[in-house]
């Protein structure tokens, strides 16, 4: 073991001797060698280093691909705009703008008579009341509007007189409110008991749309808050109430605030909301929910679904996008509008 041990010694020193005399006969040969090496390895480490610096940049954060998450939402609201409506990302929902289409329009219960016809199987209840010489309409909604479960209150008022148009209405014609006349008012919406949303403006038509949940009007209820005027006016919509069927337990009043909880409507509902309309408008109803959310399980986010409906079905996206009542239920108004010409139905501005 000592003897091999001695000879990889001795082996080792030739070796280096051979070296030291290679070095001492050529130092110049040798130096250049070295230099040559260590500038090749530098050339190589710069590139290595620029290529990944390259790399970098061309797989960006997502956020530089997709945008951030208050860009998607400003860019959904600007596909949503010109249908007059608005998408909150804290609760999930869409809901109406204050100057939106649907102001210049008015309301009268023709729209109410339209809504059916055009997959809305909605629950409408319109109190009716007087105050300092107007008449006054303050509506609630609720039930399916196509795509989205969702719920409404609107107030109008006139000094009009009733309108008389052959064939086609017979009764009152109400103004959206002015902004001077707006009021607070908000909402809780629930399904079966369990909060899916709530609503709270200053506002003349405060409303909210959960997008792919499909229910039956039943199924929702409301419980509403309006601070009206003054206790006169409240007393007022009360007495309105009272006549539509309300009793005690379905609304409290308290100085000029009045609670409402709108379950079951009390007055007559549209007679296009029958049986068979309502059958074949939920199947539609439900099918479209279905398809969406067929569509989009692989995403979590509405943000998420609603780029992807785009790219795979703009026909889709722009039925969603189209909230609430349509502009068809709305159409009656270019007849209507020929008999708004007079002073009565100007002098609201």
């Amino acid at each position: 073991m000592f003897l091999l041990y001695s000879a990889k010694l001795y082996l080792m020193m030739t070796y280096i001797s051979i070296l030291w005399t290679f070095y001492l006969k050529n130092k110049v040969l040798v130096i250049s060698i070295l230099l040559i090496l260590l500038f090749f390895f530098a050339i190589k480490a710069k590139r290595r280093k620029k290529k990944k610096k390259s790399g970098e940049y061309i797989v960006r954060p997502i956020t530089d691909v997709i945008g951030t998450e208050e860009e998607r939402v400003e860019e959904l609201n600007n596909d949503l705009k010109p249908f007059g409506f608005a998408y909150d990302l804290s609760q999930d929902i869409f809901y109406s703008i204050m100057n939106c289409w649907q102001r210049n329009f008015g309301y009268c219960r023709l729209y109410d008579e339209a809504t059916a016809t055009f997959s809305m199987i909605i629950d409408c209840e319109p109190i009716y009341f007087r105050y300092k010489g107007k008449k006054w309409l303050i509506e609630f909604w609720k039930g399916q509007y196509g795509m989205t479960t969702g719920g409404e209150v609107g107030i109008y008022y006139t000094t009009g007189p009733d309108l008389n148009i052959p064939g086609l209405f017979n009764g009152t014609f109400y103004k959206c409110v002015n902004d001077k006349d707006r009021i607070d008012m908000s909402f809780a919406f629930r399904k079966n008991g369990n909060l899916l949303f709530t609503r709270s403006a200053h506002h003349w038509w405060l409303t909210g749309f959960k997008l792919a949940e499909f229910s039956q009007p039943s199924e929702l209820t409301m419980e509403i808050i309006l601070d009206l005027y003054d206790r006169q006016m409240a007393e007022a919509f009360v007495i309105g109430l009272q006549e539509a069927g309300y009793k005690d337990g379905e609304y409290a009043i308290r100085g000029r605030r009045v609670y409402v909880h709108f379950d079951k409507p009390h007055n007559q509902q549209p007679f296009t909301r029958n049986k068979l309309t309502t059958s074949i408008m939920q199947r539609n109803n439900r099918s479209y929910c279905d398809a969406y959310n067929q569509l989009t399980q692989s995403y979590v986010s509405t943000l998420d679904k609603l780029s992807y409906v785009k790219q795979q079905s703009p026909q889709m996206y722009n039925k969603i996008m189209s909230v609430g009542k349509p502009y068809q239920v709305f159409e009656s108004y270019n007849i209507i509008k020929e008999f708004l010409s007079n002073e009565d139905y100007k002098g609201e501005e």
